[in-house]
């Protein structure tokens, strides 16, 4: 990875974790930024261009064409979708602030390693290709919308702007989506995951009830799932289950290398888990 990334992307997740776990140590809401990634648009052109062009040799019908270019919009939004910097539910209060500041960096650093694309980090120097804006974007979600209104029987369709609302912090608009994805996310536990945190942001609760059940049947499905496990330790934290919390990261550690910055970011959290179970310990004594 370059290292002026990982510096300048190191000070940055500090500097928002801190922020927001201070707000919300003062009992006030909080909104994190997602990271936005663009997506090639010389692709984009060159295939639409084709489209067209078959469609003008008469290859595709109009209802082909059209269908072509759902599917074609489709995927350009797919691929634009960033990963999530997974901040951890909205209940007020020093609870939610402590375990925003154990989990947002591990949860950051692993929806990234399952969405992102680390490899967009050391781009080839040579080329300069124009990018598509968040406008573009935004289009593409209004299109998929309309069509899944006309169309509502697709379930990939629903988790795919489920994702796209999440992009845009619409998370009411997301919750919405994913639940008219059952038929995709039943199966798919990093799916389940991204609902269960889209639930705990809204919910007062966090992730009391429905969004731990999330998690749950995720990791039933996958228990090396690393933003569900994330993400459970971090409901079992909310709840002070200390020895659970711990043990669902020492679980995330166990499959990371040795000497990787995220190792080191799970075990900081794992560290501070111990001290606190530790002092609430005494406390009771």
């Amino acid at each position: 990875m370059n290292a002026l990334f990982i510096t300048i992307a190191a000070i940055l997740l500090a500097w928002i974790t801190l922020w927001l776990a201070r707000v919300l140590w003062r009992g006030v809401r909080h909104d994190s930024e997602i990271e936005h990634h663009a997506v090639n648009t010389a692709v984009l052109r060159d295939q639409l261009l084709e489209l067209e062009q078959d469609h003008a040799n008469g290859i595709l019908t109009s209802d082909d064409l059209a269908d072509a270019q759902q599917e074609l919009q489709q995927r350009v939004l797919h691929e634009s979708i960033p990963g999530q910097t997974g901040r951890l539910g909205r209940a007020p209060g020093k609870r939610s602030a402590i375990a925003l500041s154990f989990t947002l960096p591990v949860a950051a650093v692993f929806t990234y390693l399952a969405i992102g694309n680390p490899a967009a980090m050391s781009p080839p120097p040579v080329q300069n290709v124009p990018m598509l804006t968040q406008a573009d974007v935004q289009t593409m979600v209004d299109s998929l919308t309309a069509r899944l209104a006309s169309n509502p029987d697709d379930p990939a369709g629903w988790l795919m702007l489920a994702r796209s609302h999440r992009y845009f912090n619409n998370y009411d608009d997301a919750a919405m989506a994913f639940s008219k994805a059952d038929g995709v996310i039943e199966t798919d536990p990093l799916a389940l995951a991204e609902y269960a945190e889209t639930l705990a942001r809204l919910k007062p609760e966090g992730f009391r009830g429905e969004p731990t059940q999330l998690l749950e049947q995720a990791l039933s499905i996958d228990p090396q799932e690393p933003f569900a496990l994330t993400l459970a330790g971090a409901a079992a934290l909310e709840r002070q289950d200390h020895h659970a919390a711990i043990k669902y990261w020492q679980q995330l550690l166990s499959m990371l290398p040795p000497d990787s910055e995220a190792a080191q970011i799970v075990g900081s959290s794992i560290e501070r888990a111990l001290r606190e179970q530790a002092e609430t310990a005494i406390s009771k004594n």
